[in-house]
């Protein structure tokens, strides 16, 4: 009976495991979680700045367009006077048709002012895209006080007017739309990430309970098993700079694409301020890395999306790359690669990708628990780290350099200081370090020091040649450092300089202003009544907003084109979001003006006068009327982009023509929604002004001994606790998910715990290898401060980009080597590996219900 029970125990431990830990998560789904399956999703369409009073019984209108689904929307009211009472009525009508889709009726009385006060609609609208809405708000009032509703303070770009009582007002109504709910999905999330974190758990009770599974396979399924919780917790996008990681593995992908296809283009070398990705691969929700509950429902529900997008489809994006360096990118761009050969989706593809870094992570973590002689526990604490788990399952490059420095360290730990010192290292093990090393030399710069403790390793155990094997692999990895960091190397050492050279040559453009035939036939789209003067003004004076006032006059047939819709074009060309090319294609190829350019002295009235603000085919017909009637409009069109005197032209403004857009007809408003898009991905870009031009060169710490400590001393004392929590994962995302200082408490027990040597030890670093060994660590540290200082503009009060995980790589070998062997306090490795690998197992599950509180908080 003793036995059988002995027997069973490891199994029952688990399930007793399970049951408390299930019942942990669904008491705090109770508590926590429940409370917040209302969690909805707004945007406002018009912001609050002036308001109109509204009388009893009048109603204010507003038109506008939606794609989305509408279940609430939110009014903005002031209150000039007393709170008013009485009912609101709010409708919802097609534009189009004038049906009645919703209406709501509100008290007054509970109108907070100058916030939105959100009205539900009964019932939600269904959203399709390009619908137009009529809103109406009509209040009747108990009392003498009333309501002014907000709006905009003149017209909205792209929006309409509203008016009061059939009275047009100078604004567009402020609203804010409420057009998702999180709803039972919440709860669905929670409940399966958490019951699949406590099942991890209990499988880590049995599995060391019972014994029947080595230590190094645990450690594998552990990692993998958490690290697909924190990609589905913290999805793609969300961890440090994952954008940039994902960019490049992306952009390789495509090359590779590239260089299979039968396509006669040829990507060539793609500098890093651009990226490539497949056509359709954007998600605005999934590549908004501030991750919330309704990201955890795109992805999943894109998980399993396909594309009829070709495998060499690619589209080019003003986006950043991290750097040149290919390497560590190999593995995920071939995951991203096999997903563009199996036509999955963007989702997939994302998945894939991290998956790819992740199992390689996860080998790698095994390989060295199970080659390290001694240390594994600090190996075990290191592989199962938050924030080692959050890079291992990301894009980011430090996961398969993590790995491949755990690896490395076991490996050179155990032919260093192993059991077997005289004895050659198998040609397999052998291969292993020498493979690891060379591979993680030019990952990272900053790790060199690390990948060359080769030298610390004994003649014997690296068989005949010893010496020219070291001299070989030393020489193999100082060139691929430099080889394939060169553009690194050389920002780093001219990171003040730069060179720009410019070239100009004066040349005659191919007409003059003055030149526009007066004539008394009135061309399509010029506008009836001629203004001579306002031609004059708009034509003879080569400025961008001219340009502009000229595609709304000839081809638009507008005199006065709003300053909103001028000023959001100028920025756009100023800021290359759109060239001159493709913006005056939107105007005389648009869907609107497309059909309208049959006769050749129209199109070159109208679009050539618009271009250059004269007509360049009077009296040379016989030199353009023939592109014309080859090619109509467009290859007409592509001639007088082709011109030298159109590229003077432009190039007098700062602007380069560009070439056509192949898409035909071109709408505006899509051209403009592009725009936007492409101005808030360069809102999440880095770019640097002046000021931070002048970092603390070497040059300037020399001179400047005081500023540069009184810079350590500020960033320890304002960042420390940054740095500490980011070694472990106290700070996850981009630091703005942070777990209860408990966890990250208990995690730096453990890593104490871990690094604890065993009594009696037989093996052990010592002499001079161990000394190499902590010099090595300790210069690699230094490199990894040294590069944040380098960058760091010299108006900066703290270091620039420091983070505690940049020390991760050399930890494990940190703690084996540079701790003093007094501290030894631990009677039985085995028992202390066992308690170690429970309680990670007991707090990962315990992080990852965190992380999750901390996104739903959100």
């Amino acid at each position: 009976m003793k036995q059988q029970w002995k027997n069973h125990k490891p199994l029952l431990a688990a399930l007793a495991t399970l049951v408390v830990l299930l019942a942990g998560v669904v008491l705090i789904w109770l508590a926590q979680v429940r409370p917040n399956v209302g969690k909805g999703r707004s945007e406002i369409i018009t912001d609050f700045l002036r308001a109109e009073l509204i009388h009893d019984g009048e109603t204010a209108e507003q038109v506008f367009t939606y794609d989305k689904d509408i279940l609430t929307i939110g009014l903005e009211f002031y209150l000039p006077g007393a709170q008013p009472s009485g009912e609101l009525d709010v409708v919802l009508y097609d534009a189009d048709t004038g049906e009645e889709l919703a209406r709501s009726v509100g008290t007054m009385d509970y109108i907070v002012p100058d916030q939105y006060t959100t009205l539900g609609l009964d019932p939600a609208v269904t959203g399709q895209e390009g619908r137009r809405y009529r809103l109406t708000v009509t209040p009747h009032y108990t009392t003498d006080a009333i309501l002014a509703v907000g709006h905009s303070d003149g017209v909205a770009l792209w929006k309409e007017q509203m008016s009061v009582a059939d009275r047009a007002v100078d604004g567009t109504m402020a609203m804010q739309i409420t057009y998702q709910r999180i709803g039972g999905y919440l709860t669905r999330f929670f409940l399966v990430v958490g019951g699949f974190a406590a099942l991890l758990a209990a499988f880590a009770v049995w599995a060391v309970l019972s014994k029947k599974l080595a230590l190094h396979r645990l450690v594998f399924v552990l990692v993998l098993g958490f690290g697909l919780l924190y990609s589905f917790v913290l999805p793609p996008y969300a961890a440090p700079d994952e954008k940039y990681h994902i960019n490049q593995s992306f952009t390789l992908a495509c090359r590779w694409a590239n260089d299979l296809s039968r396509d006669e283009w040829r990507m060539g070398k793609v500098p890093t301020t651009t990226s490539f990705r497949r056509v359709g691969d954007e998600d605005a929700d999934l590549q908004d890395e501030n991750t919330t509950v309704f990201t955890w429902e795109e992805f999943t529900s894109e998980l399993f999306t396909t594309t009829d997008q070709p495998f060499d489809s690619h589209q080019e994006y003003n986006e950043l790359q991290t750097d040149q360096n290919p390497l560590l990118y190999v593995v995920s761009a071939a995951a991203v690669f096999l997903a563009y050969v199996l036509h999955l989706g963007f989702a997939p593809a994302l998945f894939l990708g991290r998956l790819a870094n992740l199992l390689l992570f996860a080998a790698l973590a095994a390989l060295a628990v199970k080659a390290a002689p001694f240390g594994k526990r600090v190996f075990t604490v290191a592989a199962l780290l938050p924030m080692t788990l959050h890079l291992a399952a990301s894009f980011s490059r430090d996961a398969p350099l993590l790995g491949l420095c755990f690896a490395f360290t076991a490996l050179l730990l155990d032919a260093a200081f192993g059991p077997e010192k005289q004895k050659a290292l198998s040609p397999a093990r052998l291969a292993l370090l020498l493979g690891c090393g060379v591979l993680l030399a030019p990952g990272k710069l900053v790790y060199l020091p690390l990948a060359a403790l080769l030298l610390v390793v004994p003649a014997a155990r690296l068989g005949r040649h010893a010496k020219a094997k070291k001299c070989g692999y030393l020489a193999v990895c100082l060139a691929l450092a430099l080889l394939l960091n060169t553009g690194l190397l050389a920002d780093t050492l001219h990171s003040g300089a730069g060179e720009q050279t410019e070239t100009s040559e004066t040349t005659e453009t191919t007409a003059e202003a003055t030149n526009i035939e007066d004539t008394d036939r009135t061309p399509k789209g010029r506008p009836e009544e001629r203004d001579a003067d306002y031609e004059v003004e708009i034509c003879t004076v080569n400025t961008t907003e001219n340009f502009l006032r000229r595609l709304y006059y000839f081809i638009d047939n507008t005199r006065d084109p709003a300053q909103s819709e001028l000023d959001f074009w100028v920025q756009a060309l100023n800021d290359g979001d759109v060239t001159p090319a493709v913006l005056e294609q939107s105007f005389f190829l648009s869907p609107e003006h497309i059909n309208e350019y049959n006769d050749i002295s129209d199109f070159y009235w109208n679009v050539c006068s618009a271009l250059l603000g004269t007509n360049v085919s009077y009296g040379n017909e016989d030199a353009f009327y023939p592109y014309f009637e080859q090619g109509g409009p467009v290859l007409a069109y592509k001639q007088l982009l082709g011109l030298d005197g159109t590229q003077t032209y432009f190039a007098e403004l700062g602007l380069e023509v560009g070439s056509m857009d192949d898409r035909i007809p071109l709408d505006r408003a899509e051209l403009a929604k592009e725009v936007e898009a492409a101005r808030a991905t360069r809102s999440t870009q880095s770019t640097a002004d002046e000021a931070d031009k002048t970092t603390y060169t070497p040059g300037y710490i020399l001179r400047h001994p005081v500023a540069t400590v009184m810079l350590f001393v500020r960033s320890a004392v304002e960042n420390g606790d940054h740095y500490i929590r980011t070694l472990v994962g106290g700070s996850l995302s981009y630091y703005t998910v942070d777990l209860a200082w408990g966890w990250v408490v208990v995690l730096y027990l453990l890593l104490a715990y871990a690094a604890l040597p065993v009594q009696g030890a037989a093996l052990a670093p010592c002499g001079k290898a161990r000394g190499w060994c902590c010099a090595a660590t300790v210069v690699s540290c230094l490199l990894a401060v040294a590069g944040c200082l380098l960058w760091t503009p010299t108006h900066y009060e703290t270091l620039y980009g420091l983070q505690g995980r940049y020390f991760l790589p050399v930890l494990p070998l940190l703690l084996l080597t540079c701790l003093p062997r007094r501290l030894a306090a631990v009677p039985d490795e085995d028992t202390a590996q066992s308690h170690l690998t429970l309680a990670l197992a007991l707090v990962q599950a315990g992080v990852v219900v965190n992380i999750m509180l901390a996104v739903i908080a959100r």
